[in-house]
């Protein structure tokens, strides 16, 4: 399994841009609403120097997985790190193979890539003719390249970006990809931090599922009550439950700003 992929440009530039005084902004995951997305960008109301970190699962489940990865790439605001859903996609996804899916394919396809692929399709005239085929496969690969470049978790001065988290069992830089896409309890539990020097800042979860949220706290930042040593939180929870809402409680897409600690949320646009 990969380790440690990290990208030495991108940490650089936020780094600059938190020290230089802009707004990094870390938004929780997207899961494929794309309205939900731009909306939520229109209220962050960037300035040139600003930048957006997307913490991974920007595809399936919602309606349009194609239009937030063709923003995630074209924006040169947004910057991203892989989730375990990017991972399935880059492991899966093939006009060819869709004519007879494997086991591998069926679990993505199950757990939201079905919206992936209608996305892609709806993008493409539903691939009816040869050429809109061989468009939308070169766009596939190409998308399959760029979620193959992502880095697994971005380590600043003070902060640690990833879309699952670390395991508590294991030194940092023996840590894997399986650790950074898919942990889960372990970390959350901790009983001390994981980086005594850095916050770690996560999706993957559902913050309502983290320890000590309820109900009552759907679609809510979820906080770590260990703390490092200048008090900060452990670690901060940011996946507030977009993909769908419970008892009448919203869904939700949140960003938090690295530099102001603010919070900003988007309940969700499509139905």
């Amino acid at each position: 399994m990969m380790k440690n992929k990290r990208n030495e440009t991108i940490e650089t530039q936020l780094q600059s841009a938190l020290d230089q005084g802009a707004n990094v902004w870390v938004i929780g995951d997207i899961h494929g609403f794309y309205q939900s997305f731009i909306s939520l960008l229109e209220q962050l109301n960037l300035g040139t120097d600003d930048r957006v970190v997307l913490l991974g699962d920007l595809i399936d489940r919602g309606p349009n997985s194609y239009g937030v990865v063709h923003t995630a790439r074209t924006n040169e605001q947004i910057l991203s790190v892989k989730g375990n859903h990017e991972a399935m996609m880059a492991e899966n996804f093939s006009l060819e193979q869709l004519k007879n899916p494997n086991i591998d394919m069926l679990v993505w396809i199950n757990n939201g890539g079905n919206t992936t692929i209608r996305s892609y399709l709806n993008a493409f005239n539903n691939a009816s003719t040869s050429s809109d085929r061989q468009l939308m496969e070169e766009q596939i690969q190409s998308d399959i390249k760029w979620i193959e470049t992502l880095p697994l978790h971005i380590v600043l001065k003070k902060w640690r970006l990833i879309h699952a988290g670390y395991s508590p069992n294991l030194p940092l830089d023996e840590q894997t990809e399986e650790e950074y896409l898919w942990v889960r309890k372990e970390f959350h539990q901790a009983p001390e931090p994981v980086d005594p020097e850095r916050t770690v800042v996560f999706g993957h979860t559902p913050t309502v599922s983290l320890p000590g949220h309820t109900e009552q706290s759907w679609g809510k930042v979820w906080q770590n009550e260990v703390c490092l040593s200048d008090t900060r939180p452990a670690s901060i929870g940011l996946d507030t439950c977009l993909y769908h809402g419970k008892h009448g409680m919203p869904a939700v897409l949140t960003a938090f700003n690295l530099q102001d600690k603010r919070v900003v949320q988007q309940n969700r646009v499509e139905p």
